[in-house]
């Protein structure tokens, strides 16, 4: 996958299931997380915990206060940062392994992450802007927001260099598939409620406690990455592949 740097985008030259079967995505999503569970914990806890860790160090000597509304927009903010650099090396290193079968290296991973960084976070910090104005108005459409641009991290990893309007990109992608992408992602809920319970939970005790828990839960929100890389390949991969081979034939 060297050749994504020279290029300014990762390839994708190999065929994938087409987004059918919400059942059969989900399967094929837990397989690919379990196989590459290690790969995302490498990657994800690398770069959150010494992060988080600076960032409560700067908080408890700054005096702080270990909870509050100020201290959870300060954390969120971290949060944005630190995981724009993780998305973009988590789903280049899961490309990596779809490609060629084999286990990506870490410190590659997180060389292309580091590529992305900027333009990940800038994207990312638009779409938390774009679903919580639509939030304000109601709970659906900042729900109907976020379908739209799930594609967000995905796109700025793969397509990189090549695509520049990367929300439009998403919204394009999931026209027509909203639906059934909304329905993929609702067994990833639990997840999502369990990291917010068990973080706060651990808030309530130490700020260092919080940050290896909310930074294991972080690896375990890989595996709605997953599902979503796979819906993004089932809607691309397809259609690359097939107008690959129209042109050798």
């Amino acid at each position: 996958m060297q050749p994504a740097f020279r290029k300014g985008y990762v390839e994708i030259d190999f065929r994938s299931e087409p987004f059918d079967s919400i059942g059969a995505l989900l399967l094929r999503s837990t397989r690919l997380f379990f196989s590459n569970l290690p790969f995302l914990t490498a990657v994800t806890l690398a770069i959150l915990i010494p992060a988080k860790l600076a960032l409560e160090i700067a908080g408890y000597l700054l005096d702080l206060p270990n909870e509050g509304l100020f201290s959870y927009f300060v954390r969120d903010f971290g949060d944005l940062i630190f995981g724009a650099l993780v998305m973009p090396a988590a789903i280049y290193g899961l490309v990596v392994n779809l490609r060629t079968g084999k286990p990506c290296p870490a410190g590659e991973a997180l060389r292309w992450g580091w590529r992305q960084w900027a333009k990940s976070l800038w994207n990312k910090f638009k779409v938390e802007i774009t679903i919580m104005l639509w939030s304000a108005l109601l709970i659906v459409p900042g729900i109907v927001a976020m379908v739209r641009l799930i594609f967000t991290d995905t796109i700025v990893a793969i397509e990189a260099d090549r695509e520049t309007e990367v929300l439009q990109r998403s919204r394009d992608l999931s026209e027509g598939h909203r639906w059934r992408i909304f329905l993929a992602l609702l067994p990833a809920l639990p997840i999502s409620v369990a990291h917010i319970y068990a973080t706060l939970r651990a808030e309530q005790y130490s700020r260092w406690l919080m940050v290896p828990v909310d930074s294991l839960f972080s690896v375990l929100d890989h595996w709605m990455t997953v599902v979503v890389l796979l819906i993004y390949l089932g809607l691309v991969a397809p259609r690359v592949t097939e107008a690959a081979s129209r042109k050798a034939a």
